[in-house]
């Protein structure tokens, strides 16, 4: 942004996106809240880095990188943590609420969170890299390393799966468009 810093820059961003990229990362982890802000955390800390690295391409639209970003993060710690139990019901003393942590969340919303979360892992994946990312199914392949064909699978099953809260998905505006490349 001419006239402004990066710094200047960086809290405008965070201000807008933070809110929309913790409700997409706790889709991908669930119930477990911390997973989802550790991931929104490093995605703001790479974009900090990208707004401050001298030779780094422009970014045109922040919030298609961070979601990106934020849903590769989220993945990764769900797949590294999955044997981990939620701690995020636990008391922390001297720890005072974070605002955005603090959202008006649905109970809609929690309903198709938990149902997206409880989807096997590359479904819950493919959903988050589509619909959430808007990734094309090409570009979901080359990220996990399967097939477009796989990608396709998968996505076709977990819709199946979540076809009951269709009705919710699109009401709380999670799935407001048909998301990446549908082939």
């Amino acid at each position: 942004m001419p006239g402004h810093s990066c710094e200047e820059e960086f809290d405008a961003v965070y201000r807008e996106w933070y809110p929309r990229l913790l409700a997409k990362a706790s889709l991908v982890c669930g119930a477990q809240r911390a997973l989802a802000s550790d991931a929104v955390q490093e995605a703001f800390a790479q974009c900090w880095r990208r707004m401050n690295a001298p030779d780094a391409a422009p970014v045109r639209n922040w919030g298609s990188w961070l979601a990106t970003t934020v849903l590769h993060e989220a993945i990764n710690l769900r797949r590294r943590h999955s044997d981990t139990a939620p701690l995020d019901d636990f008391e922390r003393p001297g720890r005072n609420p974070d605002p955005a942590e603090l959202m008006d969340v649905k109970e809609g919303f929690l309903q198709v969170c938990t149902e997206i979360a409880a989807l096997p892992a590359r479904q819950c994946e493919v959903m988050a890299l589509s619909y959430l990312a808007g990734l094309a199914t090409a570009e979901i392949a080359d990220t996990l390393q399967i097939e477009p064909s796989t990608v396709r699978k998968h996505r076709s099953d977990a819709r199946k799966k979540l076809e009951p809260l269709a009705v919710e998905l699109k009401r709380s505006g999670l799935l407001s468009g048909e998301g990446g490349e549908h082939q």
